[in-house]
């Protein structure tokens, strides 16, 4: 089977006891059925503490209150793998920050910026995006049910499209050609959605005639920076809530930061002072344009793809647009406030940004119920 590769990912390696940023503390874990069997048919005193540990009767998971993982020790590493091997762990703790996507005829293998080295390799290589392809004798389990090679076809050249749209726009760092790239590629992922949803047109034909748009579309929506009004919303969402301080400290900092300074400014007042903050930080990193444009591609590398099984367009094209957004107001506010921001602080911003938006069900789904408000509005 042809397996493609993200370019950076046999780079990867768990930091394990180095992480500055565990996947093990502040996320709940969720429990495979194959695990979970497996767990309660364990005897003893360690059956004893996995049975303590699992928590839920329909689909338990570790760490429901999302502290930490029952079974990491204090030097970072996992016991239950120490104890008993990698094997034996739950799917999500042998797979993750590892993605991958396999319609049947091919596999992708992509790595998720949820985690923090992820992020780092990410920003070693934004401008290196590409798949290293390789045939393998070994079959990989197919990740859907969908089986329309038409449309998987269609599906891939057009997430190619969008991609060049996207780097086009960034070859010269010109925050405009970027902000109207990410306008097009939004519009164009509405327009394909309510050609399949409302008009019925055949999966290849939305994806060929969304690039044939008419310019009159009643929805345009600013893309780059976001309405601070837009913003608000977002952030009203579960996005932040005062219990991240134990669980997510950074992201509880970063959002504290945010509302101290712009929770006594009026929506119009508050509008100026966002884009006040964005054109200086623009103009004093003009190199960021060309970053921002490299983060939206690799978000369409990671999701755009899942649109063969749920044809949620509009979603995968805005949550990277809300993601991007996200990033780019603490990193400003960050610059703002202490003059400087290393690697690897950009580093932990991508990683709890990424997960909040993206590994969140609340929150994704409040923030794309905020998007689709703001489409009827102006549609």
């Amino acid at each position: 089977m042809l397996v493609k590769k993200i370019s950076y990912y046999n780079e990867f390696q768990c930091l394990m006891g180095e992480c500055p940023q565990s996947c093990c503390k502040g996320w709940r874990i969720p429990l495979d059925d194959k695990a979970i069997r497996r767990f309660r048919n364990e005897k003893g005193l360690w059956g004893l503490r996995l049975k303590m540990a699992m928590h839920g009767k329909v689909q338990p998971s570790f760490s429901p209150y999302c502290f930490r993982c029952p079974f990491l020790r204090l030097d970072g590493r996992c016991g239950m793998q120490l104890k008993k091997g990698e094997d034996y762990l739950a799917e999500i703790c042998r797979i993750y920050p590892r993605i991958r996507f396999c319609p049947g005829t091919y596999t992708e293998l992509q790595l998720d910026l949820s985690c923090v080295h992820v992020a780092e390799l990410f920003l070693e290589h934004c401008e290196e995006q590409y798949f290293v392809e390789e045939e393998t004798e070994e079959q990989q389990e197919q990740t859907g049910d969908n089986d329309d090679m038409a449309y998987l076809e269609a599906l891939e050249e057009s997430r190619a499209q969008l991609i060049t749209v996207i780097g086009t726009a960034a070859v010269n760092g010109d925050p405009e050609a970027l902000k109207e790239a990410l306008k097009n590629v939004v519009v164009y992922a509405a327009t394909v959605q309510d050609k399949m949803m409302l008009e019925g047109t055949r999966e290849p034909e939305a994806l060929q005639s969304g690039f044939e748009r008419s310019e009159e579309t009643g929805w345009l929506p600013e893309c780059f920076p976001l309405p601070i009004a837009l913003i608000n919303q977002l952030m009203s969402t579960d996005f932040y809530q005062d219990g991240m301080q134990y669980v997510l400290p950074l992201l509880y900092k970063l959002c504290r930061m945010y509302y101290r300074h712009f929770d006594k400014l009026s929506y119009e007042d508050g509008e100026k002072e966002w884009q006040r903050l964005f054109r200086k930080h623009i103009a004093g990193h003009p190199e960021r344009v060309k970053r921002y444009a490299a983060y939206y591609t690799s978000h369409l590398l990671r999701t755009y793809m899942e649109c063969y099984e749920d044809y949620s367009f509009l979603k995968h094209t805005m949550s990277g647009v809300i993601g991007l957004n996200v990033i780019m107001l603490f990193e400003t506010l960050w610059r703002e406030k202490y003059k400087t921001l290393s690697e690897k602080e950009l580093a932990r911003i991508i990683s709890v940004c990424e997960r909040r938006v993206y590994h969140n069900e609340v929150v994704e789904k409040e923030m794309m119920k905020m998007i689709m408000k703001e489409k009827t509005k102006t549609a």
